[in-house]
C-alpha cells in the first residue's frame, strides 16, 4: 500500500511538472519583467541609440506573454548544450548566450536579456528612414550585428518562453524562443508614433504596450 502510495505520488508529480529541468518561478517572472521593461522603455522613446540620441517611440510594441510550449522547446535545446541555434525552419524566433559562471535563474534571465539589450548601445539601430515611420530589419540593418536587440524589440512578438541549460563547459546557457518570430526580412522591427496610437482599446494603461 505504501509503495503504490509512493508510486501514485511520483506520477502526479510527473504529470504536474511536465518537464524537470524547467526554470522555477522567479526565473519565468524575470523572462516575462525584463523583456516588458525593456519593451515599455522603448514604447516610451526613453531608449539611446549608440549616437547618444533616444530612438522613436514605438506606436504598436506589444506585451509579452509567458509561453509553456516555448519554454519546454528552449529547455529541450539547452539540454542539449550545443551552443548553437535550434531547427532555422522553426517557427518561432531564438536568442541565446551562454557563459561559465552558475548564476540562479533569475539572475541568469536578467544577465542575458540586458546583454542582449547592449547591442544597441555598442552597435547602434538604423531608421526610420525619412519620410517613413518604419525601423527597418534590411540587410544593412542585419550587418551591425543587433539580432538580439531586434527579436527583443520586435512589435508583433507576443509570446516568450526560456530555458536555462547546466553545461559542463558553460553553467549557464539560456536560450529563449519567441513567437511570432521577429527578424523577417524587408519586416519592420517597429512602427514609430505615440505609444498604443496603433492599439487604442487594447493598451495597457501602464506600460503603454498593446495587449494581445
Amino acid at each position: 500500500m505504501f509503495i503504490s502510495l509512493l508510486a501514485i505520488l511520483a506520477l502526479s508529480a510527473i504529470m504536474n511538472n511536465e518537464f524537470t529541468n524547467a526554470i522555477d518561478q522567479a526565473g519565468r517572472d524575470a523572462v516575462v519583467y525584463w523583456h516588458n521593461y525593456f519593451r515599455a522603455e522603448l514604447a516610451a522613446g526613453r531608449v539611446k541609440n549608440k549616437t547618444g540620441e533616444f530612438l522613436p517611440k514605438a506606436k504598436d510594441m506589444h506585451k509579452m506573454e509567458f509561453s509553456l510550449e516555448l519554454e519546454k522547446q528552449a529547455q529541450a535545446w539547452a539540454d542539449k548544450c550545443t551552443y548553437s541555434h535550434s531547427d532555422p525552419y522553426g517557427n518561432y524566433g531564438e536568442n541565446f548566450y551562454a557563459y561559465a559562471r552558475r548564476d540562479d535563474d533569475a539572475a541568469a534571465i536578467e544577465y542575458v536579456v540586458k546583454g542582449w539589450w547592449s547591442e544597441l548601445e555598442y552597435r547602434g539601430a538604423l531608421g526610420p528612414y525619412p519620410g517613413q515611420d518604419c525601423v527597418p530589419f534590411d540587410a544593412p540593418q542585419n550587418n551591425r550585428g543587433i539580432g538580439h536587440w531586434t527579436q527583443l524589440a520586435w512589435w508583433q512578438t507576443y509570446q516568450v518562453g526560456c530555458g536555462i541549460g547546466r553545461c559542463p563547459k558553460y553553467k549557464s546557457y539560456v536560450v529563449c524562443q519567441y513567437k511570432p518570430p521577429g527578424n523577417v526580412y524587408t519586416r519592420c522591427v517597429y512602427h514609430a508614433g505615440e505609444p498604443c496610437t496603433s492599439c487604442p482599446d487594447k493598451c495597457d494603461s501602464e506600460t503603454k504596450l498593446c495587449l494581445n
